[in-house]
């Protein structure tokens, strides 16, 4: 059997190609080490190079930090930057009673009688709705009814003046009559009215008759007295002498 033996040939190639890639690798690593020199060369000096440059910049010498002039502050500056002191608490003052108004201080001295008998069948509900038998609803009652037949003498309650009289949808004919600051309605009056407007009237004068009130005509023969001041309307009982009670 014959042995395999390598031909000298065969070595001397295989030792050509080993030098060659050798070779390679060397031109290989010497192109790497000549590129890395020249990126240091040329990034890393500047970078050294600004920084130092900054610093020098942002920092000034001992000669030149010693010859700066220390600022004065101004008289306003001082005053700004001072803490102003507080004022002392002062002690607040009492609120005067403003005086009564003339309306309060003022009030009616003006004493009336009753114009007709002192039955009472209705009394003033002030802002209070009180049902009604004529209408059949609620409303507000601004007067008081005297319990009183029709044809019965109705007197004025005091000493005034007739302002007017006319004749009202619901209340009939209504003679008005000033006692002082006071405004008196004499209403659900008959047609024999015996004052005209303008009248000098005397306590205890006739000036009508009992008729009708037609917003109250459902309801027991009655007189319906209102008295007013100002704008405000009164309760009448609080402005007789007496009263009997119902």
């Amino acid at each position: 059997m014959r042995n395999k033996r390598t031909s000298p040939s065969t070595k001397t190639k295989s030792r050509q190609n080993r030098g060659f890639v050798i070779a390679s690798g060397i031109c290989i690593m010497a192109i790497g080490v000549a590129a890395w020199a020249a990126y240091d060369s040329v990034v890393q000096e500047p970078l050294e190079l600004d920084s130092q440059v900054s610093i020098s910049e942002t920092q000034p010498t001992e000669e030149e930090s010693s010859s700066l002039p220390t600022p004065t502050p101004t008289p306003d500056q001082a005053v700004a930057g001072s803490v102003a002191p507080s004022p002392s608490a002062e002690p607040t003052p009492t609120p005067t009673p403003a005086p009564a108004s003339e309306a309060e201080a003022d009030s009616p001295d003006v004493q009336l009688d009753f114009p007709v008998g002192q039955k009472i069948l209705k009394r003033f509900s002030a802002d209070a709705p009180v049902y009604s038998e004529t209408m059949r609803d609620w409303r507000v009652h601004n007067g008081v009814d005297f319990e009183a037949a029709a044809g019965e003498s109705v007197k004025a309650m005091g000493e005034g003046t007739v302002q007017e009289i006319l004749k009202d949808a619901s209340l009939g004919n209504v003679v008005v009559i000033s006692h002082g600051e006071l405004e008196a309605r004499y209403c659900g009056l008959a047609d024999q009215i015996q004052v005209k407007k303008g009248d000098a009237v005397a306590s205890g004068q006739e000036i009508g008759t009992v008729g009708t009130c037609p917003a109250e005509s459902a309801e027991k023969s009655h007189f319906h007295l209102e008295i007013r001041q100002g704008e405000e309307w009164v309760d009448p009982l609080s402005l007789l002498m007496t009263e009997e009670e119902e």
